[in-house]
């Protein structure tokens, strides 16, 4: 009777330290893996579907098990919704601990300067923030434009080219005002000081959207204004290759990766062709940046009518069309 009694304490032992064991493997880490995972939980998502979700992405061994340390540690109502940034170096606790914290996973994307609306469409369908077709939407949402008074029926030139963090999952249409409103805390006066010009904030994202598309690497945008400002009060057409461009982009209802524009297309009858049409064309071509935002405020004061790309990242400016033929003929013909 010792002999089976002894016995029952040992098997007893080696089950509960088996089960120890067992159970510490299924809450430790799936693999020494660093790379980042974003988990998502949706709005309303019930424990029982996050666990099953953990596991199917291999970040967890088993959600049945994740479900039981869940009601005992009492998470298994306090799994917040949101964007997380995991990865299978933490074990079910850290996981668990994570989801209750609210800490949502921060992500980087950049706006360049130059992109028109199509552009940066295709940029952060690829990032995975939005899709394409749901961004171009909310670009032209009539509440939007209606907010941020903006005359046009899309919102180009309005997002702000920078860097930004946010919070990864927000809805297209938060991502959208977001850039927006980065334009104005960049430029708080901006629209007083657009009246000091005698102009409008879509008058003047017009302006330094051009300036933008046509500006050198080396180039002073100021110049670039300031020629195209003194054709405006000789009621000179801009002709402007880019505004062209963007006429073609809006035909074709996405943007040209590589245009290549031929006589014909300058010819072409629409209210962004600039060699056809007086004035500004209908409104940006695309995101300005701080500098050329700060050429269409403060152009310099200058009698230049032209210009042509010397070759060496700017422009050389002309007052007269023979300077200009020169110019032309120097840079481009190279006589």
């Amino acid at each position: 009777m010792k002999k089976i009694l002894i016995i029952l304490i040992i098997f007893t032992a080696i089950v509960s330290a088996s089960s120890v064991a067992f159970i510490q493997y299924m809450i430790s880490p799936v693999g020494g893996d660093n790379e980042k995972v974003y988990f998502e939980i949706k709005q309303g998502e019930g424990a029982s579907s996050i666990a099953k979700k953990l596991e199917l992405q291999g970040l967890i061994r088993n959600s049945k098990i994740f479900l039981v340390f869940a009601k005992y540690l009492k998470y298994d109502r306090k799994l917040l919704s949101g964007y997380y940034e995991v990865n299978r170096s933490m074990s079910m606790i850290d996981i668990m601990k994570h989801l209750n914290s609210g800490k949502q996973a921060m992500v980087q994307f950049t706006i360049a300067e130059g992109k028109n609306i199509y552009e940066i469409a295709t940029y952060l369908e690829a990032q995975g923030f939005t899709t394409k077709e749901e961004f171009l939407e909310v670009c032209h949402d009539k509440d939007i434009l209606k907010k941020y008074n903006i005359p046009s029926d899309s919102v180009e030139g309005y997002i702000f080219p920078s860097t930004y963090y946010i919070v990864k999952g927000n809805p297209t249409k938060t991502l959208v005002t977001y850039m927006i409103d980065s334009l104005y805390k960049q430029f708080p006066d901006l629209e007083e000081r657009a009246k000091k010009i005698g102009r409008n904030v879509h008058e003047v994202l017009t302006m330094a959207s051009i300036v933008e598309k046509e500006m050198g690497p080396l180039d002073d945008p100021k110049l670039i204004a300031s020629a195209y400002y003194n054709r405006l009060k000789i009621d000179k057409r801009l002709e402007a290759d880019p505004t062209t461009i963007y006429a073609m982009t809006l035909v074709k209802g996405d943007y040209i990766e590589k245009p290549n524009l031929r006589y014909d297309d300058l010819r072409m009858i629409h209210p962004y062709n600039t060699y056809k049409n007086t004035g500004l064309p209908p409104g940006p071509i695309c995101s300005s940046g701080a500098r050329a935002i700060e050429a269409a405020l403060e152009p310099a004061n200058t009698d230049y009518i032209f210009f042509v790309a010397d070759g060496t990242g700017k422009h050389a400016f002309s007052v007269t069309y023979e300077e200009h033929v020169e110019n032309i003929n120097r840079y481009i013909l190279n006589k």
